[in-house]
């Protein structure tokens, strides 16, 4: 498999000395969906924002393996978030369109193929037929698909998503796993995603990494991680 990142000696957290995590290393690779599970508070969360650039790493690297050209953007990673924000009459196009910034202008509306990309995205997703709906009114399942649109338009092969089937029913959370599969399969992309759904990232993910109470952060396939008892350590009473 080709990597995308590769995390060497990674530490997250709030504190130089107390971090969540540290000595971690790892890769991300292009064409694979990775599940990040835990228990609440573990730092899945910081793990991503780290990831992304939002959070600074306490040390170590996050090592970028891309090839750049005119087409994509500087940009390593594109995040969603668990709640993404949204914006009162503005249209769904609109909400894609900014993520094109990086590109053009704000809304990313003055090239061709900015608004190619934008209706690629929108077919992606299947949210092209909301195009002209206030974002605003959406559903969450619809929303999220639009937050992943959005994410896409940036042309990053690296997706970072922090429980984008959080408050979903069964038949959005599924379809929203389905998306990233594809997406992974046919855009060469490298995703990782937060989630508490076990059955869901079993059915979907390629590999899980799995954040213990130990400070630990165990890798591997389902069905390895499964026959180590690493899975069942997640629902432990303590």
């Amino acid at each position: 498999m080709k990597p995308v990142v590769q995390i060497r000696d990674l530490a997250v957290g709030y504190s130089k000395k107390e971090p969540l995590f540290q000595g971690l290393h790892e890769n991300l690779n292009a064409g694979t969906v990775t599940g990040l599970l835990g228990p609440n508070g573990i730092g899945k969360s910081t793990l991503l924002k780290t990831l992304a650039g939002i959070l600074t790493p306490l040390q170590g690297q996050i090592v970028a393996h891309v090839q750049q050209d005119r087409h994509r953007s500087s940009q390593l990673y594109a995040f969603v978030a668990s709640q993404p924000p949204r914006a009162t009459r503005f249209s769904v196009w609109d909400t894609v369109s900014t993520g094109r910034y990086r590109y053009t202008n704000w809304l990313g509306l003055k090239d061709e193929e900015g608004k190619r990309t934008v209706t690629h995205a929108l077919k992606q997703t299947g949210t092209l037929h909301l195009a002209a709906r206030d974002s605003a009114g959406l559903s969450d399942g619809e929303f999220h698909r639009v937050a992943i649109a959005r994410a896409l338009v940036q042309n990053t092969p690296l997706l970072l998503l922090d429980e984008p089937t959080a408050f979903l029913d069964i038949a959005g959370k599924r379809s929203i796993a389905l998306l990233l599969r594809k997406l992974a399969r046919e855009e060469e992309k490298a995703i990782l995603f937060s989630t508490h759904d076990l059955a869901l990232a079993k059915e979907y993910c390629d590999v899980f990494w799995v954040m213990t109470s130990d400070h630990n952060l165990h890798t591997g396939t389902p069905e390895q991680l499964q026959a180590n008892g690493i899975i069942d350590r997640l629902y432990q009473i303590h």
